[in-house]
C-alpha cells in the first residue's frame, strides 16, 4: 500500500487536482495549498451525532502565501481549528471553535480526542510531505506541529491563544549541547512553590526537554529549558485542572521558534 502511495504521489503535477494516495488518505492540491481528510482511530458511537457521515473523518488544510505567512485548519467531529503563522514577525495565533461556532475550551475528552487524531496524523505525514506542490516540506511541516501542538493543549484553557517569540535573552534556553546530560527542571504548584527535579535531557522514555508530545516526528527535535520545565510538571503532577498551564505556555514560542538541534555524535 505504502508503494502504491508513493507512485500515487509520484504522478502530481502542479495546479489543482485531486490525490486519492491510499484507500484512506485523499489529498487536494492547489498552487499554494494542500487540504483532505483522513479516517479517525476514535470510537465513533462517542461522537456527535449533529456532523452525521464525517465524524470519523479528519479534515485539514495547509497554505502558505509564500510571504512567510502561514495559514492551516483542521476540522473534526464539528470542531474548527485555525492557525496563523508569521515568520516574519514570529507570530503564532490558535483558535478553537464548536459546531455552533462558539469558542471552545479543552476538556479531558476533547483533549483526548486531539491526541488521537495527532497519533492519526503521522500515520500520513510521509504521504502529505511527498506530495508535490508549490509548498516546501519545512511549511508543510506546520501542519502536522500543529496537530502536535493541540494534542499538548492542556485541559481547562480556552483554546484561544496568540504567541509570540519572546527576545528577551533570546527567549529560551537551548538545552541541545546538553543532550544525554542532567539538568535541573523547575516548575511552580499554586499554594506548594517551587520544585525541582533532574532529567536526562533527550531520555527518560519521552524525550525529556523536548518540545512538543513524546519523541520528534520530523529531524531532531528542539530541546529547551522550558520545555524541560513542562516535562517535568506534566511528569510528577500530571495536567489536570491545568496544573502546569504556565509551563506550557512558556515553553509554546520554544515550540514554534526554538530551533532544532543537530544530531549528536556518537559517543
Amino acid at each position: 500500500m505504502k508503494k502504491l502511495a508513493a507512485y500515487a504521489l509520484a504522478l502530481c503535477t502542479f495546479g489543482s487536482h485531486a490525490v486519492h494516495a491510499n484507500t484512506d488518505l485523499s489529498i487536494q492540491v492547489e498552487e499554494n495549498t494542500v487540504s483532505g481528510h483522513f479516517p479517525t482511530s476514535l470510537n465513533t458511537s462517542s461522537l456527535k451525532s449533529t456532523v452525521s457521515g464525517d465524524n470519523n473523518v479528519v479534515k485539514f488544510s495547509l497554505s502558505d502565501d509564500l510571504n512567510n505567512h502561514i495559514s492551516s485548519t483542521i476540522k473534526f467531529n464539528g470542531n474548527t481549528f485555525n492557525l496563523k503563522l508569521d515568520n516574519t514577525n514570529n507570530t503564532v495565533h490558535i483558535s478553537g471553535f464548536d459546531i455552533n461556532d462558539n469558542k471552545l475550551i479543552n476538556s479531558q475528552k476533547l483533549k483526548s480526542s486531539l491526541t488521537s487524531i495527532f497519533r492519526d496524523s503521522q500515520n500520513y505525514a510521509d504521504d502529505v510531505l511527498k506530495v508535490q506542490s508549490k509548498l516546501d516540506k519545512e511549511s508543510k511541516i506546520v501542519l502536522f506541529k500543529f496537530f502536535e501542538f493541540l494534542s499538548t493543549y492542556p485541559v481547562g484553557m480556552p483554546i484561544e491563544q496568540s504567541i509570540e517569540q519572546d527576545f528577551s535573552a533570546q527567549g529560551w534556553t537551548d538545552l541541545c549541547p546538553y543532550m544525554g546530560r542532567y539538568k535541573t527542571a523547575i516548575w511552580d504548584v499554586t499554594y506548594v512553590g517551587v520544585k525541582t527535579k533532574s532529567y536526562k535531557v533527550g531520555g527518560h522514555g519521552f524525550c525529556a526537554a523536548r518540545c512538543g508530545a513524546g519523541c520528534p516526528m520530523f529531524g531532531d527535535g528542539q530541546y529547551t529549558q522550558d520545555c524541560l520545565n513542562h516535562d517535568a510538571c506534566a511528569d510528577v503532577e500530571g495536567e489536570q485542572l491545568g496544573v502546569c498551564g504556565d509551563e506550557w505556555t512558556s515553553a509554546s514560542d520554544d515550540f514554534w521558534f526554538s530551533p532544532d538541534c543537530e544530531t549528536p555524535p556518537s559517543s
